[in-house]
């Protein structure tokens, strides 16, 4: 089959049971002949039914992996990881949060911690300590252990202490809890997507201008509440590369009015009417990486070739971005740039003592570091 018949002009095209069948049929009867038996029952004709069946689902995996570069048709996680090249990202489920009415003995402290619930099982956290006033009463915040809408309940609904005392009298909330969201869908992602990039340039733009800047990811907090991490009503931008300043100025820039940006690399920035305002973001964390080669040169291996392998290697690892893991097989790969290797051996190791043949896995906050001293050719 050519390339051509599989995908042009107008896309991928996936290949059904039943062409897989025919095809299949076809081809058959072109090498045992036009008499050949193929009918269902036949056994030829159920392996050839097995084989396109088999063969369908492998034509299913390359439709979704050819999509998965379309955020139109882009699905789950292949989706979000389309939404880093404009700076966003899927909105996690919340968890709902209010206030609770504590019936109880005076003076007796009510901890955080304590849980009640409703007469649906839906359990609520204490995220302060209530002490009982004189009046009897203590008011304190609460928070749904379950993330969703599950925990938008109504007032009065919060009525159970999951673990009575006799100190405590009784429970309500006085008004309805709120925040909870379930976990943005991939429509709902899709859209904010396209919205995002119809607004000319962005704040991720803007610092993916900076000199030095290679990688930029904006994450946000829509909400009231904390959400993993981020303050409410916040960005939370992270960036590899460029001058801290320089970083600080581009978010400045870019950042609506009444947005934090938080961070733990904190720059401070005066603007044109002298109030200084404080920017913050995240830099990755830094993996060392040492790699030690072992080159069996032939005639032809240059006389500084110990010298080329090294500066390869180097600028291969410098090429590597947030999350990018050292693969051992790569590495081998890019010396064969270098004429005249007979035979050579490369082990890794992250503490400089300890080597192995195994890839060294680098998590999605951090980054490859290395330099010619970590780097030796024998």
């Amino acid at each position: 089959m050519e390339v051509s018949s599989i995908l042009d002009k107008t896309g991928f095209k996936r290949k059904t049971y039943q062409e897989l069948k025919s095809d299949m049929e076809e081809k058959f009867k072109e090498g045992f002949g036009a008499d050949i038996n193929l009918s269902a029952r036949s056994p030829l004709g159920i392996l050839l039914m097995i084989f396109a069946w088999f063969l369908s689902l492998i034509w299913e995996i390359a439709e979704r992996v050819y999509n998965s570069a379309y955020v139109s048709k882009a699905t789950g996680v292949q989706l979000d990881r389309l939404g880093p090249y404009i700076g966003i990202s899927r909105n996690g489920a919340t968890r709902s949060y209010g206030e609770i009415q504590i019936k109880g003995t005076p003076g007796h402290v009510v901890e955080a911690g304590d849980q009640f619930k409703t007469a649906k099982e839906v359990v609520f956290d204490l995220t302060d300590n209530v002490e009982i006033g004189s009046d009897g009463y203590g008011i304190g915040p609460i928070e749904c252990t379950a993330a969703g809408e599950i925990g938008n309940v109504g007032a009065e609904e919060i009525t159970i202490a999951v673990n009575p005392s006799d100190k405590l009298e009784s429970v309500k909330n006085l008004a309805p809890t709120t925040g909870g969201e379930e976990e943005e869908t991939d429509s709902e992602f899709r859209a904010r997507y396209f919205q995002s990039g119809s607004q000319g340039t962005s704040l991720i733009d803007e610092v993916l201008e900076v000199p030095g800047v290679r990688y930029a990811l904006i994450n946000e907090n829509v909400y009231s509440t904390e959400n993993n991490g981020i303050p409410p009503h916040s960005i939370a931008p992270f960036v590899f590369g460029g001058n801290d300043s320089d970083v600080a100025a581009a978010i400045f820039r870019k950042k609506s009015g009444g947005i934090q940006s938080f961070g733990t690399t904190l720059v401070d920035i005066t603007d044109s009417q002298g109030v200084i305002h404080s920017i913050g973001f995240s830099r990755p964390n830094f993996v060392d990486v040492y790699v030690k080669v072992q080159v069996t040169p032939a005639a032809a291996f240059p006389s500084n070739g110990k010298t080329l392998l090294q500066q390869t290697i180097l600028d291969y690892l410098d090429t590597l971005s947030i999350g990018d893991d050292v693969v051992l097989s790569k590495l081998i790969r890019i010396t064969s740039t270098v004429e005249g290797i007979d035979d050579i051996s490369i082990t890794l190791s992250k503490n400089g003592v300890d080597y192995g043949m195994q890839n060294i896995a680098i998590s999605t906050d951090s980054v490859v570091r290395t330099s010619s001293d970590k780097v030796v050719v024998s």
